[in-house]
């Protein structure tokens, strides 16, 4: 049984003082009019950055700032500054981004001191940095981060292409890290998260071992446009269970079942095991609203989304996802 001496799931809030001194410092440094994340990454990055070193414990910033490093799976940060008002959630897709500069500050902070950059995919979210993960009445019946009526089962975003080394253009790879900033939950609708750990302890040898054979292609989810640097080719001929690359420690796992097929018939009933494996493994169910920022490795956390009925009326889950790498 493979297992990690490192907890897969690290949990960290600020103190309400520490997080109004973070506020304070944001909003000191900022201009009037904000700042926009594509143009001024940098800058908001730093801003947040700053203000949370000035806030936060040298423990507490140390769990952070060792995260992409420790062999932690995910961390969830709690009790971030939040913005005087909000907007109404972007149910087209789109924001106003100078209106959401201090979360973007809070956002782009955190990876600054992670030391992992934050990057844009000319294939997706029309190449802008953050997307919106908020319900679009356009995307009805798809199951992507824009739906909500449909069950988003157990996956890893972009399988489709292949794993990074360190130092590489993460662009052209599988995202290293997902990080989401929360705005608004009304629905209660959970990120349910599942550690690497977790699914392998679901799995006899057996399956771990069937997962690891190139028996399998991976095709492009639907989000992926072709051109503008996306490939719809498939992966083919491929494991979903890889050993860990340069990095080192758990094995890489990349998976969709909505795109994930058998290339020979021995894989069929493997990926029947491996999803009824899925449905009875542990898992982590995450409740993300204003304040909270969530990191994870997405070559070694599996995540989904139930169905939902959105709140309306400018009300919907919004949360902000940005890659990094």
């Amino acid at each position: 049984m493979l297992s990690t001496a490192v907890p897969p799931v690290v949990q960290l809030a600020l103190s309400d003082a520490e997080s109004e001194q973070a506020h304070r410092s944001i909003l000191a440094n900022l201009p009037p009019d904000g700042l926009d994340p594509d143009l001024e990454t940098v800058i908001l990055g730093r801003i947040g950055a700053e203000a949370l070193i000035g806030a936060l414990s040298p423990e507490a910033l140390a769990e952070v700032a060792g995260f992409p490093r420790s062999g932690s799976c995910l961390i969830v940060v709690r009790n971030l500054p939040q913005q005087e008002r909000w907007p109404a959630s972007p149910t087209s897709g789109w924001a106003a981004e100078r209106d959401l500069s201090v979360v973007n500050a809070l956002h782009l902070g955190m990876l600054q001191l992670m030391g992992i950059a934050p990057f844009a995919v000319g294939y997706e979210n029309a190449g802008h940095l953050l997307r919106n993960v908020v319900p679009n009445p356009a995307a009805a019946g798809t199951t992507s981060s824009w739906g909500a009526d449909q069950e988003f089962f157990w996956h890893t975003d972009n399988p489709h292409l292949g794993f990074g080394t360190p130092g590489c253009d993460p662009r052209r790879y599988v995202p290293r890290f997902l990080t989401f900033c929360g705005i608004r939950n009304e629905e209660q609708v959970p990120t349910d998260v599942m550690p690497l750990p977790y699914a392998l302890e679901a799995m006899d040898e057996g399956l771990r071992e069937d997962l690891g054979r190139a028996w399998y292609e991976v095709a492009a989810p639907d989000s992926v446009r072709a051109g503008e640097g996306g490939d719809r080719q498939a992966l083919r001929s491929v494991p979903l269970l890889e050993p860990a690359g340069a990095e080192g420690g758990l094995p890489r796992i990349r998976f969709d079942r909505g795109t994930t097929k058998a290339a020979v018939p021995e894989a069929f009933d493997v990926l029947a095991r491996f999803s009824d494996a899925l449905e009875s493994a542990p898992y982590e169910s995450l409740l993300l609203g204003a304040g909270d920022f969530l990191a994870f490795d997405n070559y070694r956390v599996l995540h989904r989304r139930v169905g939902f009925t959105p709140a309306g009326n400018g009300r919907e889950r919004w949360l902000r996802r940005c890659y990094a790498g």
